[in-house]
């Protein structure tokens, strides 16, 4: 690297700023090149260090002294000496050059001098980026622990300035740095053992303070602290909670912050080292929801008690129902009903985990709520009583001797309620069963004739209690009596057949019943998709289909009305006929398919059937590939047809990397670009990696306007992610002033991509035209963000202003301001350099 050097050491010395910078980067090439010695090394290091003077190098001179630094084994005693002699003032250099000497500082161990270093030079940052690796540093001096004491008021005065971190991720599509990321470094920072105490002071602070964004970011400060810092101790955990105490006796605060607190709380809970604030925290929870179960604060205090339902040694469901027979009471209606939804989710979150509620009552505790539901019950309020029925049909499996007499006052009710009541009367029947199923009947008479509505909505507790009703319904179906299927009828049988409480052969007999007439090709049956959900979850239940797969064959299918091939799709997708399979190629593959497509032309519903044979049987076939022109038959853009389905084919044998099935699809991609949108949607992937690489090619090879529009607009970003590279960017680039293509989706995949982005594509992107000021300012960021690589390059500047010349008179004042401030920035970073 010496010899480097002196070949370019006139050019290096040179008056011209353009010579000078032009040798520096030719210097940093090389070195990129060859390794360096240490001796080498440190006299490289001095000679640079002294040109850090010339702003038209100084990005790539400080590259240089980052590189030569990596092999050194001390940072160079002259950096030190230059920076505490005032020489070099890193806070006044570009971005850029600040992060090559933070990285340089990171690359050495720390000292009390150089700690010192790196306090002074980091003060004011405000860039994301370099605010990240400022934190390391912070976090490097404070894992000396000697050194981090020593220094201890001026690494938290300089962190307690960006605590709460105030950054957001998606407004800068340069900074490529992720939120969570500066919060946890900000976080191992503040809260080390060595700031501890004092960051808990600050901790309090942000918790009681009117700032939303400060508390939330303190909440999740305390749960950080919790996982990761072993040395706060029970004491500390107590006086935060006392903050976090105030904090929910706020009356206004942010959701987020109301969402965050029940987790902050569990954290603390789940931490065997906290059990005493555990306990304090537990007992407060349930006086607050004694108190004042209606407010804000007894809201948050009962999501955290439903989260301690987690755990299987807690009983919430005891306190909580120690509370409700305790305060339980009708004169106040806001909190009558937050008392029985605070039971009705408890035991919602009881089941949720699996775990029995109920056990945790003793007797008196059982009949005492029972009593007190019995209230609720004769409660003339409307969600009085519908919230107590809703409690009661959760706990009612665990009364039974109670059961027909609450059964008894409700057939007596039911008539005199409203509708919404009465609906709730029969969801609490589906749910428990029916006692006296003859005085049930009677109810449906009487509604059939008198209430359609309410008859209605009985089918799905009936269905769950009356076998009979089942085959009435059954045979109705079956005779196509039922014109107007409803999707509660479909959801009551799906209830009927999967009701473990009724012996499996009964219910195996129903479906085959449904199943047998449905598959009877002389029965008429309408399309319906309610029916074929039934379908398809008898399909799934039992084992009802293997012997109607068997049956079927390619020409009994074609024989049948388009229509009646509906309910056969479903078979299908069950279990693969290799019967079919033979029969099927014949029609893709022989001439003789402009004969058999007579048959087929305009079947919807066949092509279907084919298809979803096709997708079912494409790894067990072995292909031969036909020629393009027998498949080409009838090509239709609206409907399956036979090329269609030659790709399903040819698209499965490409993910196996068949070399034969890629040149097949190129060629298709070429005459029928269109086809192209069925190969990119494929989802099913095997080989990821060769099918990316197989599109890409393809796509490079398209002519075809239509089918790029539709990759812009339509194309899976995490798909393609791997596709990426400058040709594909040239595309989106000019097509992108075509009006049918969506431009922010468009810029959205180009800024993904920065990375790849060149001053040849710079330049493609100033030919863009635009007027949506969205537009505008994503393509500003593009520009900006790839702007630093030619900063010194004229052309590329006169570039960029033209870009932004051409909006300087446009009609609108937001356009007009955007395009001037980008001028200003593009001027001064120019002219910075200069």
């Amino acid at each position: 690297m010496l010899n480097v050097l002196k070949q370019l050491q006139n050019e290096m010395t040179s008056k011209d700023d353009s010579v000078r910078a032009k040798a520096t980067h030719k210097f940093r090439e090389e070195l990129e090149q060859l390794t360096v010695n240490q001796e080498e090394s440190e006299f490289l290091i001095e000679f640079f260090l002294h040109k850090l003077s010339d702003p038209q190098s100084l990005l790539d001179t400080t590259y240089i002294l980052l590189k030569l630094s990596k092999s050194s084994k001390s940072i160079h005693p002259s950096l030190l000496k230059m920076i505490q002699n005032k020489q070099i003032i890193i806070p006044t250099f570009s971005r850029e050059a600040r992060i090559n000497f933070y990285q340089i500082f990171l690359a050495f161990p720390i000292t009390f001098e150089l700690a010192s270093i790196i306090l002074q030079s980091i003060i004011g940052e405000k860039d994301p980026r370099n605010i990240l690796v400022a934190f390391q540093l912070c976090d490097a001096i404070l894992q000396e622990k000697n050194i981090g004491t020593q220094y201890k008021r001026e690494i938290f005065e300089f962190l307690d300035c960006y605590y709460p971190i105030e950054f957001n991720e998606k407004a800068d599509p340069r900074f490529q740095i992720k939120k969570v990321e500066i919060e946890h470094i900000l976080n191992k920072c503040l809260f080390s053992e060595v700031l501890l105490n004092d960051s808990i002071l600050l901790l309090q602070d942000k918790i009681v303070s009117a700032y939303d964004r400060a508390q939330g970011s303190a909440l999740k400060s305390v749960m950080w602290i919790i996982k990761n810092q072993n040395k706060i101790t029970p004491q500390q955990i107590e006086e935060i909670y006392e903050s976090i105490q105030k904090l929910a006796e706020q009356v206004i605060m942010d959701d987020d912050v109301i969402q965050l607190i029940p987790f902050t709380l569990i954290e603390i809970c789940n931490n065997e080292r906290f059990q005493k604030v555990k306990s304090k925290i537990k007992t407060i929870s349930l006086k607050t929801l004694e108190e004042i179960p209606a407010t804000q604060q007894g809201f948050i205090y009962f999501n955290f008690l439903k989260l301690l339902v987690q755990n299987h040694t807690e009983t919430i469901f005891r306190d909580i129902v120690q509370i409700f027979n305790k305060k339980f009471d009708t004169k106040n209606i806001n909190v009558t009903q937050k008392r029985l939804e605070n039971v009705i989710s408890t035991i919602a979150e009881y089941k949720k985990y699996n775990r029995d509620f109920i056990s945790e009552l003793d007797n008196n505790q059982k009949s005492l709520l029972y009593d007190k539901l019995q209230s609720g019950i004769n409660h003339k309020m409307q969600n009085v009583f519908i919230l107590t029925l809703k409690c009661l049909a959760d706990i009612m499996k665990y009364y039974q001797d109670q059961q027909k007499d609450l059964e008894l006052y409700l057939y007596n009710q039911i008539n005199n309620r409203e509708l919404i009541e009465q609906q709730c009367i029969l969801d609490y029947f589906a749910k428990n069963g029916i006692v006296d199923i003859k005085q049930y009947q009677q109810l449906l008479t009487f509604w059939s004739d008198n209430n359609q509505l309410l008859y209605d909505y009985s089918l799905t507790s009936s269905l769950y209690n009356i076998q009979d009703y089942f085959s009435q319904f059954t045979l109705g179906l079956i005779n196509n009596q039922n014109y107007q299927i409803k999707s509660e009828q479909i959801s009551a049988l799906k209830g009927y057949l999967d009701n473990n409480s009724i012996s499996n052969q009964i219910r195996q007999d129903q479906a085959q019943l449904v199943i047998n007439h449905i598959y009877n090709p002389l029965n008429k049956n309408r399309n319906n998709k309610l029916i074929k959900q039934l379908i398809q979850f008898m399909l799934k239940q039992f084992a009802l289909y293997q012997n109607i797969i068997k049956q079927i064959t390619i020409d009994f299918v074609l024989r049948l009305e388009d229509e009646y091939i509906y309910y056969y799709i479903p078979l299908m997708e069950q279990e693969l006929n290799e019967n079919l399979i033979q029969p099927i190629l014949d029609i893709i593959y022989k001439q003789d398919f402009k004969q058999r497509d007579v048959q087929i032309t305009n079947r919807k519903y066949a092509y279907k059937f084919i298809y979803i044979c096709l997708s079912k049987c494409q790894k067990e076939l072995n292909l031969d590939f036909p020629s393009l022109s027998t498949m080409e038959t009838l090509f239709n853009d609206y409907q399956l047809n036979q090329l269609q389905l030659y790709i399903v084919l040819l698209r499965q044998q490409m993910l196996f990397n068949n070399q034969k099935a890629l040149e097949k699809l190129k060629e298709i991609s070429q005459s029928h670009p269109q086809l192209m949108s069925q190969i990119i949607k494929h989802k099913d992937l095997e080989n990821k990696t060769f099918l990316q690489k197989s599109i890409g090619e393809m796509i490079k090879q398209l002519n075809h306007k239509q089918t790029i529009n539709y990759l812009i607009n339509q194309v899976d970003e995490e798909f393609i992610a791997e596709l990426a590279n400058p040709e594909m960017l040239q595309i989106i680039i000019e097509h992108f002033n075509d009006t049918k293509i969506d431009k922010l989706k468009q810029l959205a995949l180009i800024v993904n991509w920065c990375p790849l982005l060149k001053v040849k594509v710079i330049e493609q992107l100033a030919k863009i035209e635009t007027n949506e000021i969205k537009v505008l300012y994503t393509l500003i960021n593009i520009v900006m963000n790839n702007f630093e690589e030619a900063k010194y390059n004229l052309d590329l500047y006169n570039t960029g202003i033209n870009l932004f010349k051409r909006y300087l008179n446009y009609p609108k004042r937001v356009v007009r301001q955007a395009a001037q401030e980008a001028i200003n920035e593009w001027c001064i970073v120019f002219f910075k350099g200069l």
